[in-house]
């Protein structure tokens, strides 16, 4: 490892300045591979005309898939719509015990069954799936899009308050009857629980999903998140350490899954040109592939500069009262897509809101994840249980700030903004 990364990141070629008037610090510059890395493939992508189902997907989907230690790695055009296809796939409904309960087993190599293990109909329709899909509100809103797009109905719960993730005793809490899913996130990269929660959807017989739109550079005790549950899903939109401009994986070790997934992204359609069932356009471009392919090659030198930033931030916030930090579980090192912090006004003497106002004065971008959160959301809030409370989730929506981070951050600027931090109370 280089001893000053900050040195090695302007080789690996941020995009331009953001046109946006007063933003001095943007709130994320992607880290992209340098032109000439990328120019063989370009070229060929180009002078072929091959723009889609090509060998750099094949050759992204090997990497990734070696990358994270699983059987399969399928790149889909979104994370949104890897999670919708992974959902489908599992063809959720309430009381449907025998796909539940193979859901969590692994599957026979080479089984290439999909349909029938899962229950889909190949005609005739199927009846009105009515199950229901335990999630944290704390999340990113396309989580519970993905789920109502299936006819499934999000159940909110509430997160830890420190890790931001989902709480196992609260998801095993929330099990029913009606419960066919669990779904859980690796908030702002932090990894979550992922033994725990498989423990209990193994001991319910129900599939668990993970958002892992913030995985990549994320590890669990010295290996890449993405190897358990049911299958993991990733992001690799410009906000990710992994950048493809605009696209997802599903990794899974489950041959059936990936199958599925592979035909639900070509619109359900296997070659014959006969619809099995109703897919999508989920295909990731060939040029997509290529850049999140030599993304890889500087995805260790990233995730190592955003560690590094996020320390310096930690180091010179530590000392100021009032403001929080996400912490990991024990053997969790997270990716920092996000540096994320609390303000606890009666302790700060400034509200998070009123500190990114003052932020805004400086020029310094920021973002409040997640707020409002999902189940206060116009799309989610008729599906919550109001007697159910979500003191954490709710206390984090009101707190919670992300500061910038990126390609362009290095030591002059996490100074500044700390300052800028340190000195609101007196703009």
């Amino acid at each position: 490892m280089p001893k000053n990364l900050f040195s090695v990141i302007p080789e690996l070629h941020s995009i331009a300045d953001p046109a946006a008037s007063g933003i001095r610090v943007p709130f994320v510059r992607p880290v992209l591979p340098s032109f000439e890395a990328l120019r063989p493939a370009y070229e060929e992508i180009i002078s072929t005309g091959r723009l889609t189902k090509g060998r750099f997907v094949e050759q992204f989907e090997q990497a990734v898939a070696k990358h994270l230690g699983v059987r399969h790695a399928v790149a889909v055009s979104s994370c949104t719509i890897g999670l919708m296809l992974v959902y489908k796939s599992l063809d959720l409904t309430a009381g449907n015990c025998g796909s539940r309960r193979r859901a969590m087993e692994p599957c026979p190599v080479g089984s290439m069954e999909p349909l029938s293990r899962f229950g889909i109909v190949r005609s005739g329709g199927r009846n009105e799936p009515v199950g229901e899909v335990i999630i944290p509100s704390f999340t990113f809103l396309a989580g519970p899009a993905t789920i109502v797009w299936n006819n499934l109905r999000p159940v909110f719960i509430d997160v830890d308050p420190i890790t931001t993730n989902v709480v196992p005793q609260a998801v095993a809490t929330a099990i029913t009857p009606r419960t066919v899913a669990i779904s859980a996130c690796h908030n702002f990269g932090n990894p979550c629980d992922v033994a725990a929660l498989e423990a209990i959807a193994m001991e319910h017989s129900l599939p668990l999903v993970i958002d892992a739109a913030h995985g990549f550079g994320a590890s669990l005790h010295g290996k890449p998140v993405g190897s358990g549950a049911t299958a993991q899903v990733f992001s690799l939109s410009p906000t990710k350490l992994l950048v493809a401009g605009e696209g997802g994986v599903v990794a899974t070790n489950c041959d059936c899954l990936a199958h599925f997934v592979r035909l639900g992204r070509e619109y359900g359609n296997d070659g014959s040109y006969d619809a099995l069932f109703a897919g999508v356009n989920g295909r990731m471009p060939e040029l997509s592939a290529a850049t999140a392919l030599a993304g890889l090659d500087i995805l260790d030198t990233v995730a190592a500069q955003r560690r590094e930033i996020a320390t310096l931030y930690r180091s010179e916030l530590s000392h100021l009262p009032g403001i929080g930090f996400v912490e990991g579980q024990p053997g969790a090192q997270s990716s920092h897509k996000d540096f994320s912090i609390t303000v606890d006004p009666s302790q700060f003497g400034m509200s998070r809101d009123g500190l990114r106002r003052a932020m805004a004065l400086r020029g310094i971008e920021t973002r409040t994840y997640y707020n409002p959160p999902c189940h206060k959301q116009t799309a989610f809030e008729h599906f919550h249980d109001r007697h159910r409370a979500l003191p954490a989730t709710e206390l984090l929506a009101a707190r919670s700030i992300s500061l910038p981070i990126g390609a362009h951050i290095n030591e002059a600027v996490v100074a500044e903004v700390c300052a800028t931090i340190a000195n609101a109370k007196s703009m």
